[in-house]
């Protein structure tokens, strides 16, 4: 147990002290500072849209309390086009008469931007009530005949042939979520895969790995070496967890965050999601390290280890694609895809979150997941004993063969 924690503290402390691991900790710090900032700049330098308006006296008093865009009353049709020439206003709408079905708006193509939509909306209220008041109708009954229809939206899940309400759910926000956690999983494991690929090649290739062995059994450096990428991966989802609840607690003094925040529905999300994608996660990247610390063991230097990431990449973005295909429907390939070591972590979350599966198939894909990495890790150790041992230049399969007749020898 001492040199497991020798082997992880080496491991740990080497990473932790390299520019590399920092720029892969920092870098989408730095991308969201940086989307922030701009985000900040651009509500700043924002003006509302100044728009002349030369109508009747009515519409001219209704338009001013507008705030985007801003309306600036003019005499005429020809006082607006002259402040239009000096670039003083953004466009200039011009009214004839307050019940007119058609108005006239002319913008500048170099000035703040004017929709349309917004102003003919505005009119098009204004008119509703001339029309009305023309018609002797209260504002009481003004109001109830434009009220919208209320339409009350009820989702339901097909259980054995029955109709159930499905509460909590939003399918598009999960879907989303799934496939982000998913991304993030592609770039933890491609990070993280080689950081240990290199780790492993670089040992091997200055040709030191036969002195370690002779003080350390190849399995406890095995595991002492996936214990400290382990450590580093806790190290960086803590940090983010930790910036993630100060942001959340802040976020009332950060109206830019607040207010993207307030786009989301929260409590559709429910934790059962929250917990399956976490569950998927972690044994995804567990999967994926392993995988990448014995394709890493194939090669016989630095230079190689570019090759032992080719298996591990591949796999992953069969997976993420897989689950990108995911909200068009499944078919049986994906739904075997889904249960499958490597690809399920992606591919399960996101048919979770899309209800095409309930919890039970999620249960069961986890425990296959599970049982598998238990499996896969006891071979991987076994077969990293007889791969440190073995170098070739031909390539992975070469010395894979070759390495699986020192582990018969070894026997």
């Amino acid at each position: 147990m001492r040199k497991l924690n020798l082997i992880a503290k080496m491991v740990f402390r080497k990473n932790m002290h390299s520019f590399s691991w920092w720029s892969l900790v920092l870098m989408p710090l730095i991308a969201l500072a940086i989307i922030g900032g701009i985000s900040w700049y651009m509500d700043q330098t924002n003006q509302p849209a100044q728009v002349a308006v030369a109508a009747p006296a009515a519409v001219r008093a209704s338009l001013k309390h507008s705030s985007d865009p801003k309306f600036q009353p003019v005499t005429s049709a020809a006082a607006g086009q002259k402040l239009l020439k000096a670039s003083k206003v953004d466009g200039l709408l011009t009214v004839a008469q307050a019940t007119s079905p058609s108005v006239k708006l002319v913008v500048r193509d170099d000035g703040e931007t004017v929709d349309p939509a917004t102003i003919k909306t505005m009119l098009t209220a204004l008119n509703t009530q001339a029309v009305a008041k023309s018609l002797g109708l209260s504002q009481a009954a003004l109001a109830q005949m434009l009220r919208p229809t209320q339409v009350t939206v009820k989702t339901v899940t097909v259980s054995d042939g029955q109709l159930k309400a499905a509460a909590n759910k939003s399918e598009g926000l999960k879907s989303i979520l799934a496939l982000a956690v998913g991304f993030l999983m592609y770039l933890f494991l491609m990070s993280y895969g080689s950081i240990v690929a290199q780790e492993i090649a670089t040992e091997k290739g200055s040709r030191i790995e036969e002195s370690i062995l002779a003080a350390i059994k190849a399995q406890t450096q095995f595991y002492g070496k996936l214990l400290g990428i382990a450590e580093l991966v806790g190290v960086q989802l803590g940090a983010y967890a930790v910036l993630g609840g100060g942001a959340w607690l802040l976020r009332r003094h950060w109206p830019a965050l607040n207010d993207l925040l307030r786009l989301v529905d929260w409590q559709q999300i429910g934790w059962s999601f929250v917990l399956v994608m976490i569950g998927f996660f972690v044994l995804g990247i567990l999967s994926y390290t392993i995988l990448a610390a014995l394709c890493g063991s194939l090669v016989s230097n630095q230079e190689q280890a570019g090759m032992a990431m080719q298996p591990v990449l591949y796999l992953a973005m069969i997976g993420y694609f897989a689950a990108l295909m995911v909200s068009n429907g499944a078919g049986p390939v994906i739904n075997v895809m889904s249960y499958l070591p490597f690809l399920s972590p992606m591919i399960m979350p996101a048919r979770f979150g899309v209800d095409q599966v309930g919890l039970l198939q999620v249960g069961i894909a986890l425990a296959i997941n599970l049982v598998f990495l238990l499996g896969f890790s006891i071979f991987a150790a076994r077969a990293y004993r007889a791969n440190v041992l073995v170098y070739s230049d031909s390539g992975i399969l070469a010395a894979f063969k070759k390495s699986r007749s020192v582990a018969k020898a070894q026997r």
